[in-house]
């Protein structure tokens, strides 16, 4: 089967990376002559329909932009067996041959019920948890952790200006 159109979703929280993360697969998808869409505020987008054509010439600028262009949700109705079949049911209708999924483990769990109704699923791991199995890195990890360390350097300068003590939780 020749892929002819794909649709991308972030789901769940936000994670640095997400933007370049879109960019690539529309870049990439440009390149091979394959259609692409984005759906809107993560499941609920394909729920809604709320799909975006993502043209090359247009994203450019995701590159350097934090967030995530296609916006993110967590859905109550995706996550029901009776809103994951509408939700393939749908992919169908519109003629998506396969969907990317940039997120957590939530967005995963819920790629997996999705891939179980037919539809062909790429995960990308993207949380500033780093807690997704069998992957060692995810999207958003490591600019999560250099921002608190940054904070805790600026935050350990001025404890040392006033010889106090601080805690800082994460």
């Amino acid at each position: 089967m020749k892929v002819k159109k794909i649709g991308i979703l972030t789901s769940g929280g936000d994670a640095p990376g997400m933007n370049p993360a879109i960019y690539g697969a529309v870049k990439a998808a440009h390149a091979l002559g394959i259609e692409i869409v984005g759906f809107e505020r993560g499941y609920e987008g394909i729920l809604n329909r709320k799909i975006k054509k993502l043209d090359i010439t247009k994203i450019t600028d995701l590159m350097s932009k934090g967030g995530t262009y296609l916006r993110s949700a967590r859905s109550v109705e995706y996550n029901s067996e009776a809103g994951v079949k509408k939700a393939a049911r749908i992919c169908r209708e519109e003629g998506i041959d396969a969907i990317i999924v940039a997120g957590g483990d939530g967005s995963f769990r819920g790629a997996l019920d999705i891939s179980k109704e037919g539809i062909n699923v790429v995960g990308i791991p993207a949380t500033i948890d780093n807690d997704i199995g069998c992957s060692e890195y995810s999207l958003g990890f490591d600019t999560s952790v250099n921002t608190v360390i940054d904070a805790i350097d600026k935050i350990s300068d001025t404890a040392n200006s006033h010889d106090k003590c601080c805690v800082v939780e994460v």
